[in-house]
């Protein structure tokens, strides 16, 4: 059972709000929205927590070529020093497969480049229902290629790359990370994982525990799942579920993130697990009082500022070491 008491105070007064009714905005995860009508709320829930945009040296937007020639991925780079060459940190947005974009993860962007003092790069990749696995994994290593290829224009020292995302977008992160490992490209020095998904099956206890009135109910992650896989065997396919890989040798060095009171602890603490056991340099963190897609809310939830703030300083010693 949850430990109500364990929970942040402002992350309470949040929940006590959107449970009870009285939220000024629609819920993000109600399961009585449309796709369109959830992708709003999605958003209005990211700028409304995140308060005012921290400042860049410079904000720039692009569209790059993906795997299929009739759609370009939209890109934004931000860069919080004009002048020199910095390491990258590539973000890959969450949403449940379904939601979000460059927009929705503008503030946790701004963040890591401010604090970290590194570039950062956020990608689009293409959303479910209508475009399903494995276009978003086929997108980002896209994404990721280009960089490569093309970071110097913009001041990127593209042997010092992070990969990086949130909920769905640490689940592409992740599977990149394992894509990359058989490729012949440079290869990312680390990866953060903040509150991935990472095991499609929804099977671990902690979506028992917290299968609704945390945020994000175990009955929408199951939704997500399905509107994201052509067939339920998809499920058992490691670029689905990165977990599920029996091998997570020569990955890079992890910062794995989850929150106490979310469905998907259990399986970003386990993959943290299976990658010491591998051999992986990684450290962990459980932020116990928060919820699912707390780095939106550091606006609304003060302590949020100060998770940014840690997480931060992790990436900036893992790629200016």
């Amino acid at each position: 059972m949850a430990d109500i008491s364990k929970l942040d105070p402002n992350i309470k007064i949040f929940l006590d709000k959107l449970n009870g009714g009285a939220a000024t905005h629609p819920h993000p995860h109600s399961p009585q929205a449309t796709v369109a009508e959830g992708r709003k709320a999605y958003l209005f829930f990211s700028l409304n927590n995140a308060g005012w945009p921290l400042a860049m040296a410079r904000v720039e937007d692009h569209w790059i070529p993906s795997s299929d020639p009739s759609h370009n991925i939209p890109i934004r780079i931000y860069t919080p020093t004009i002048g020199k060459t910095l390491p990258a940190l590539i973000y890959f947005h969450g949403g449940g497969w379904q939601r979000g974009d460059i927009a929705t993860h503008d503030s946790i962007c701004r963040h890591f480049a401010h604090y970290a003092g590194c570039i950062v790069i956020s990608v689009q990749w293409r959303l479910a229902p209508e475009n399903k696995f494995p276009i978003g994994p086929n997108d980002c290593l896209a994404a990721y290629e280009w960089i490569v290829q093309n970071g110097k224009e913009y001041n990127v020292d593209t042997k010092r790359l992070g990969i990086s995302g949130d909920s769905a977008g640490g689940n592409m992160t992740a599977i990149l990370a394992q894509r990359l490992r058989s490729m012949d490209i440079q290869k990312p020095i680390f990866q953060l994982l903040c509150y991935a998904s990472l095991d499609l099956s929804c099977s671990t206890h902690s979506y028992i525990d917290f299968a609704e009135g945390f945020f994000l109910s175990t009955e929408r992650v199951k939704y997500y799942v399905a509107s994201y896989v052509n067939s339920p065997s998809d499920i058992d396919n490691p670029l689905c579920s990165p977990l599920k890989n029996p091998d997570l040798k020569g990955l890079p060095p992890t910062h794995v993130v989850t929150a106490g009171f979310d469905p998907l602890h259990d399986e970003g603490k386990l993959y943290a697990e299976r990658l010491k056991e591998a051999g992986i340099p990684v450290t962990y963190k459980c932020y116990e009082g928060f919820i699912h897609a707390f780095l939106h809310m550091n606006d609304s939830v003060p302590a949020v500022e100060t998770a940014l703030q840690e997480i931060s300083e992790i990436v900036k010693k893992a790629l200016f070491a």
